[in-house]
């Protein structure tokens, strides 16, 4: 039985169209992944299913009494309210009065949150986006829409959360970069592509070589054409006139024939080192601790860092990973050691979080990028702003559309870019890695 249709919806902001009669429909108790390059609207997509945006065309149908809960990706929650409070705010009914409460504890805990007293004002991004995931689980929905359910969680919380998702009998609609995840958690996979939306029957290994073999039958489709076209065009150029049935027909054909769309391949990001010499001190630690209250996060760490090391900081979440991060950044400093960074060294550092204190919504694309610099040197010689955006697939007019209308995963991509034209010569990236370090 379908519990949700989506019937050629299309979605457009301004001049761009994100979806154009697109269709596709969830069964109950499937477990859905969304995909796409960054930019399609899958956030959109999610925010249409969950209620929380209409399509300028097209309907959204849920069967009756069909109950939808949704996980942004940056929750928001009141700055006095509790940690509890938060949680149960939307989850307590006559049936779980009993349990809901200790369910609610027990799941905050295994995502590393155990002060259930403390004000959501003074809670960083993750920990406010593992108060929503819980509060999500714990509802009753037919539906959860989730945005990214596996970040700032490390690889034994993602574990769990599979595991409580693979359980869950409700159906699932969920957008997420982790490709082990999705591939363990979902049983259909919907694809974004050029304002089409395409389902597949299978997870996501399945969806990969399906995507694969249509693909392969569209550029077989294409040089089939190709071919034809040459032939007819030969016919053209012979001066062919309509004046026969046959041959006006024969005419309409060859126009279609050139009109037609030929397949349209992704663009990929370009990365290019900058040139900027490095001396032979880089970065180095002597000894350095940190503590916060009674929580020791750093104790007595040293450690020198070498030209072209490739290093991995892991941890459970709140070991001090970014703490440390933000120690070599200069951004926060120890409780004791030393911290010293080569004269040559030039930091470049790309954030976990970027909020509007990184990027003003209402600046454009390509003044963000001209505030670090007009151009930058590289392997290759000067690289302009404008160059560079493109090789960050921001190209022609959407370099001077506004921040505040990209995607999340464009802001991301748009805040590298400006971590780049730094020209640094040390990079840390303050990411979670979790996905290379599950396949690995």
């Amino acid at each position: 039985m379908n519990i949700l249709t989506i019937d050629n919806i299309t979605k457009a902001y301004g001049e761009r169209k994100l979806f154009a009669d697109a269709s596709f429909y969830l069964a109950e108790g499937e477990k859905a992944g969304i995909i796409g390059i960054n930019g399609t609207g899958k956030s959109t997509l999610l925010k249409i299913i969950a209620g929380l945006e209409e399509p300028d065309e097209g309907r959204v149908i849920k069967a009756n009494h069909c109950m939808v809960r949704f996980l942004p990706q940056n929750p928001q929650f009141g700055e006095k309210e509790t940690v509890l409070e938060a949680v149960l705010r939307d989850n307590r009914s006559a049936e779980n009065e009993s349990t809901i409460e200790a369910d609610a504890k027990s799941m905050l805990t295994r995502l590393g949150v155990t002060d259930f007293e403390q004000p959501c004002g003074q809670l960083s991004g993750g920990q406010r986006k593992r108060l929503a995931l819980v509060s999500v689980l714990l509802s009753t929905a037919e539906i959860l829409v989730l945005d990214e359910p596996t970040n700032h969680l490390d690889n034994e919380m993602a574990g769990w959360l599979e595991e409580m998702l693979k359980k869950r009998r409700g159906a699932i609609v969920m957008v997420t970069h982790d490709r082990y995840f999705l591939d363990s958690v979902s049983d259909r996979i919907i694809e974004i592509d050029k304002g089409s939306i395409y389902s597949y029957d299978t997870n996501y290994s399945g969806y990969l070589e399906l995507k694969m073999q249509r693909e392969e039958m569209a550029l077989a489709s294409e040089r089939k054409r190709a071919s034809i076209f040459r032939n007819e065009l030969a016919w053209v150029q012979r001066g062919a006139r309509a004046r026969s049935t046959k041959q006006k027909a024969r005419l309409e054909r060859f126009e279609e024939l050139k009109n037609r769309q030929t397949p349209v391949t992704d663009g990929q990001v370009e990365l290019s080192s900058a040139v900027s010499r490095l001396g032979r001190t880089t970065v180095e630690l002597e000894h350095i601790s940190k503590t916060y209250g009674e929580r020791k996060l750093i104790e007595d760490f040293t450690y020198f860092f070498l030209k072209n090391d490739r290093i991995g900081f892991i941890g459970p979440n709140g070991s001090g990973k970014s703490t440390l991060m933000k120690i070599i950044m200069g951004e926060i400093q120890p409780d004791a050691g030393t911290v010293e960074i080569g004269q040559t060294v030039r930091l470049g550092y790309y954030a976990q979080e970027i909020g509007d204190d990184l990027m003003t919504p209402n600046q454009r694309v390509i003044d963000y990028i001209r505030d670090e610099a007009e151009f930058v040197t590289t392997e290759e010689g000067k690289i302009s702003a404008t160059r560079m955006l493109e090789r960050f697939l921001f190209a022609g007019e959407d370099q001077y559309g506004l921040i505040g209308k990209l995607s999340g995963g464009e802001r991301r991509r748009l805040h590298l870019c400006r971590v780049l034209m730094s020209a640094p010569n040390v990079l840390l990236l303050d990411v979670n890695c979790s996905t290379l370090l599950r396949c690995a």
